[in-house]
């Protein structure tokens, strides 16, 4: 199976406008912006499909708070800053970088982290990348594949006016690298990006879920988190970034609005920057918690011709 190089985009939602009550919301559907959301055809988990009757928000705190738990968190991927790529312990951090990867000759990592995300219920996808300090040119690509292992299927490589791209598959399990190389890349990513896509099980639970608040009820559909030089989510990790999204059916979108509405946010530790916003009609609400920022997000994807309620937090910290 050839996998896509980007596994985990932001999600796009339509906001769902709101006043002072949950059943006052109203809504517009948009898109999904992925081939695989907007053409698969497998059926999505019965628990998803399913309509039940939306329930009351309940504004109870999670047992620990963001900004207590997140440090332990990043800390593996913090640790690997600065090493050399071929003497860490990338399996440790990284489970997809086995012994049996290649990696680019005199790599320094600057950056790691990893996103996996759940297209359907037969199709979840794992990218794990490493941000590398070393600006690699079209040259080491096409030395890089020549010298592919045994094993190893060197694909092909992809120019465009900003960067290469090469790919290399493993036989035996489909495990695909993409090694990008930019002459000129933006601020927070590194000259080069080595990325490891496979399918997987799974979506994993990192500790840090535990302190975000989310409605019951939801199936995790994506989490994403890393730190350094490097992209997730087409968002450059910085000194942290991290991500989830839960899939609810349809008509639990306004039951959401009133979730995020309900002071529960507040309780479990993070300030709104806008505490009216959701009374103004949107349902994208910008959060902060110590040195980190983002935004909390609800709102209605379609996927083929099936509606579902979103809720995504995304958090970095610059």
């Amino acid at each position: 199976m050839r996998l896509r190089i980007a596994l985990v985009v932001p999600v796009l939602v339509c906001l769902s406008a709101c006043g002072s009550s949950a059943g006052s919301g109203s809504s517009s559907e948009t898109t999904a912006p992925t081939e695989a959301a907007s053409s698969s055809s497998a059926p999505l988990p019965t628990a998803i499909e399913s309509s039940s009757a939306s329930p009351a928000p309940t504004p109870d705190a999670p047992d620990v708070l963001f900004v207590d738990v997140i440090d332990d968190a990043l800390a593996p991927y913090a640790a690997l800053m600065g090493q050399p790529a071929a003497e860490a312990d990338l399996s440790g951090v990284l489970s997809l970088h086995d012994g049996n990867v290649p990696l680019p000759e005199g790599a320094t990592i600057v950056g790691a982290g990893m996103s996996v995300e759940e297209w359907d219920d037969e199709s979840t996808y794992v990218e794990q990348v490493l941000g590398i300090g070393e600006p690699l040119t079209k040259a080491d690509l096409e030395a890089f594949g020549a010298a592919a292992p045994t094993g190893w299927t060197y694909n092909s490589i992809s120019t465009t006016d900003s960067s290469s791209i090469l790919v290399m598959t493993r036989d035996d399990d489909d495990l695909r690298i993409a090694l990008k190389v930019a002459p000129k890349p933006d601020p927070g990513e590194p000259p080069t990006e080595f990325r490891l896509e496979q399918e997987t099980g799974d979506v994993p639970q990192p500790a840090w879920l535990a302190s975000l608040p989310v409605l019951e009820g939801g199936q995790l559909i994506a989490v994403a988190e890393g730190v350094g030089e490097a992209a997730i989510e087409f968002r450059p990790m910085g000194r942290g970034l991290v991500s989830a999204t839960w899939r609810f059916p349809a008509d639990q979108l306004d039951a959401l609005v009133a979730y995020i509405g309900s002071g529960v946010l507040e309780e479990a530790g993070f300030t709104l920057v806008d505490p009216d916003s959701i009374s103004f009609g949107t349902a994208y609400i910008d959060v902060t918690a110590g040195e980190w920022t983002g935004q909390v997000i609800v709102g209605e994807t379609m996927m083929d011709d099936k509606s579902f309620a979103d809720l995504t937090w995304f958090l970095t910290r610059p």
